[in-house]
């Protein structure tokens, strides 16, 4: 018989694994926009995810069911731990670590030493709480196997699976946290249930293999080229998951070992080029989103064959330390490449507003700067243009550096600089374009 609960007492496991199904009572207290309320009040998990990951309905006992009819309490205890590994396969000769799929995967099995991302609950028999729960910290948790760094049972679990697959494990307590357990939460000799979704994985075996090679063997192109493109695989997993830093350190391995290689003709040449400027292009783009312009236009300008991305990303930083001019002409380049792309003239526009903006306050400085010269004393005038000036920089998040009226007085200067040090800023004169440039700066530039 089908059995109806309200969804405001909670359900159990066994529940869920019903033959005859189960019905969910929802009042109209419970509106289609609000999210969904979890099966439990220990399990952060939305009733989907725990359709989804415990839909395990062809392990009940057919002969338990009269006796968990009407009892709301029973808990994952209910299903037994040997019964369920009746129905299961071992992935292990010694059938210490037994396994089950309840969705397949798509493509090959993935490598012994790959970096995945997750989804799992631990289990243990007698607690309808699990010990350990990706989806009470956040969702998703990322493991690098070979590592020893994870459960050893857990490891070898995780990979015997394909991308996109759910699957139920049991591991043996020789696999898992032995016979002294981990206490309070994991008695000792206890068996684990884990559930796991792998969600994605990136193939890390090929720099593990450049990485043992000799300084000789590591030269070679042909070896590189293999690690390298692992190193891109493992830094774009980075930057899908926004780790920006860990991304620029991925790329930067990559480029070093491909800049040290030794090419033999021309097709190494080629590919070679091609590869340096795919990983120098990505490395412009993670420093601009980390605010690195200076480092953004230092790795645009060693891409062998610029893109619009290229010209794109270096504009984008060239706005940010104030080269206005300079940055246009690199916007018009990506725009010219790429004429339909949105977001370079977005970036065009903006470069035009701030090289308008600054335009406007250099004009206002100039005219201050002509009436102190005639009084030979810095005015009140031109001390509220230079705080202004300050208090806009600082306002503004998209901008590093900008640079100063030239040809100051001494007076002139040392109010800059003075009001500049009252917001945090500094200025700085470098040798630009055959002439001496003054800057104001941003502590982080």
């Amino acid at each position: 018989m089908t059995k109806h609960i309200n969804a405001m007492n909670g359900f159990s496991l066994s529940d869920l694994t019903r033959d005859d199904g189960l019905i969910f009572e929802i009042g109209d207290e419970y509106k289609d926009d609000e999210e969904e309320f979890s099966y439990s009040p220990n399990v952060q998990l939305t009733n989907e995810e725990a359709l989804n990951l415990l839909n395990m309905d062809n392990f009940q006992d057919d002969d338990e069911d009269d006796d968990n009819e009407g009892n709301n309490s029973v808990s994952i205890c209910d299903i037994n731990f040997e019964k369920l590994k009746s129905k299961m396969t071992s992935i292990t000769e010694n059938n210490k670590v037994m396994k089950v799929v309840k969705q397949e995967g798509v493509g090959q099995v993935i490598p012994n030493d790959a970096q995945v991302t997750v989804r799992y609950m631990g289990h243990i028999q007698d607690h309808d709480e699990p010990f350990d729960s990706s989806f009470t910290r956040g969702g998703t948790d990322t493991l690098r196997l070979a590592q020893s760094a994870i459960l050893p049972g857990l490891e070898i679990a995780i990979a015997s699976m394909r991308k996109h697959e759910i699957s139920i494990f049991i591991v043996h307590p020789d696999l898992a946290y032995g016979k002294h357990g981990c206490p309070p939460r994991i008695p000792p000799n206890q068996e684990i249930l884990f559930i796991v979704h792998l969600i994605d994985y990136v193939d890390n075996g090929s720099v593990r293999i450049f990485e043992h090679l000799t300084i000789e063997e590591k030269r070679h192109f042909c070896n590189v080229v293999k690690g390298v493109q692992a190193k891109f695989n493992t830094a774009k997993d980075y930057f899908q998951k926004k780790k920006i830093k860990q991304a620029i350190r991925e790329y930067s391995k990559a480029i070093q070992w491909l800049e040290e290689a030794e090419l033999k003709n021309q097709e190494d040449e080629d590919e070679y080029n091609k590869l340096l400027s795919r990983g120098y292009n990505n490395l412009a783009v993670c420093y601009n989103i980390e605010n690195m312009p200076r480092r953004t236009c230092i790795a645009c300008n060693r891409v062998p064959t610029p893109t619009a991305k290229t010209h794109f990303n270096h504009g984008r930083a060239l706005i940010r330390i104030g080269e206005y001019d300079s940055a246009m002409e690199k916007l018009q380049l990506a725009l010219k490449m790429e004429p339909n792309n949105e977001e370079t003239v977005k970036e065009i526009r903006l470069a035009n507003e701030k090289q308008r903006k600054y335009l406007e306050t250099q004009k206002q400085l100039w005219k201050h700067c002509l009436n102190t010269k005639q009084k030979e004393k810095v005015e009140s005038s031109f001390e509220k243009t230079v705080r202004e000036m300050c208090e806009t920089f600082v306002r503004d998040c998209q901008l590093l550096r900008q640079p100063l009226p030239e040809s100051l007085t001494p007076e002139e200067d040392k109010c800059i600089r003075e009001h500049a040090a009252a917001f945090g800023l500094t200025v700085t004169t470098h040798q630009r374009y055959g002439r001496e440039i003054t800057y104001l700066n941003k502590p982080n530039y």
